[in-house]
């Protein structure tokens, strides 16, 4: 397989050679990829309008208000993925780091780069799968939460980012993604991995006691940073996450989309 959408150049992965993308499946994708890049759009814009307001705010809090409103959008989606408090200015300060990676993610996926679709995951997933699975093991959490890691290789990896061999960076997405998420919801994915490509993201893994405690995925404890997670303006869930929410709040959205 070897297709152009969106002006994405989307292939098979060496693993799944016989796989094809149906004409669902490619509409959806296609749509996806125009959703991550408005994502990433109005991700921007709603930030650099923040920093507008609070620039405006410094001299006169009321026009501020009056002219650029009271920037809900963007203190929903900074305390609730970036666990960010907009009333602390440490916090605060944050913000620009955050819309300059909004602004790489933006430049990176608009314009041409190389997606991969299969269904098996790579080498390097495996292995992290593994590691996290003794990890779990080596900090008491039982061979229930264990399993999860192994299981979650086949079964929940959404996405990934090649991080060796002759592909590095290439974008991967998992091909049952594709076929049972909605299209709002891949984009989610893409937004995800392409932080990690063209922002240096992480996927956060350590509380803000310096001990482990799963991963900064919204699955595992992200959403208000409920389990005190630090360093999340370099999370690629909060990105992901927090970015969905700001273009769903901004074009009056439906949930589920």
């Amino acid at each position: 397989m070897d297709k152009t959408i969106e002006k994405v150049h989307v292939t098979n992965w060496s693993g799944d050679p016989f796989l094809k993308l149906g004409s669902t499946s490619k509409a959806k994708l296609a749509m996806a990829i125009r959703y991550s890049r408005q994502i990433v759009e109005d991700s921007c814009q709603l930030l650099a309008q923040y920093e507008h307001a609070q620039i405006v705010a410094s001299v006169d809090k009321q026009m501020s208000k009056d002219y650029f409103g009271k920037q809900t959008i963007v203190k929903e989606a900074m305390e609730k993925y970036f666990g960010l408090d907009l009333k602390q200015p440490a916090d605060k300060a944050k913000i620009a780091t955050i819309r300059m990676k909004f602004g790489q993610i933006r430049s990176g996926i608009a314009g041409p780069f190389d997606l991969v679709v299969g269904y098996i995951h790579d080498r390097d997933d495996v292995k992290t799968g593994i590691k996290d699975a003794f990890s779990t093991l080596r900090h008491g959490k039982g061979l229930k939460n264990a399993w999860k890691h192994i299981k979650f290789i086949r079964e929940g990896t959404e996405g990934w980012v090649s991080s060796s061999g002759t592909h590095v960076g290439r974008i991967h997405l998992n091909m049952d993604s594709i076929e049972t998420y909605s299209e709002g919801k891949i984009a989610r994915i893409i937004v995800h991995e392409a932080s990690h490509k063209f922002a240096n993201t992480d996927d956060v893994d350590l509380l803000d006691d310096g001990t482990y405690d799963g991963s900064g995925y919204k699955w595992d404890g992200l959403k208000h940073n409920a389990k005190g997670y630090v360093g999340l303006e370099n999370n690629a869930d909060s990105y992901a996450w927090g970015g969905r929410l700001m273009w769903k709040r901004k074009r009056n959205l439906p949930s589920g989309v």
